[in-house]
């Protein structure tokens, strides 16, 4: 059986953890990046947005801005890239979750 480690963030990375499902709809930026219901103010002092699939991380991106959705009312949405080689890629967050339903989880926020 593999263990998969976990993810031990950095007391200086502020990370929004978003779920993005099993099954890849569109794109995972465009999967990760929009519709999220959170506070606008909040989400701005974000330095880290972490895709989870299946409770792993499988891709970490840099948000450089975050706006309303003009798509869907009371959600959010960012801008930003891919950090491709960030040591969160991979990592676990079930225990960050429990047993919580909310696809969006603060860590060091």
């Amino acid at each position: 059986m593999v263990t998969i480690e976990e993810l031990q963030p950095s007391a200086l990375d502020r990370i929004v953890c978003v779920k993005v499902g099993k099954v890849m709809r569109e794109d995972l930026y465009e999967m990760t990046r929009k519709y999220w219901i959170m506070k606008l103010e909040r989400a701005s002092r974000t330095t880290h947005v972490l895709a989870i699939v299946n409770g792993i991380v499988t891709a970490v991106y840099i948000p450089e801005e975050w706006m309303l959705s003009d798509e869907r009312d009371g959600r959010i949405m960012f801008v930003g890239h891919e950090d491709p080689t960030s040591d969160y890629i991979g990592k676990c967050v079930v225990s960050y979750y429990g047993k919580s339903q909310n696809p969006v989880k603060y860590i060091n926020m």
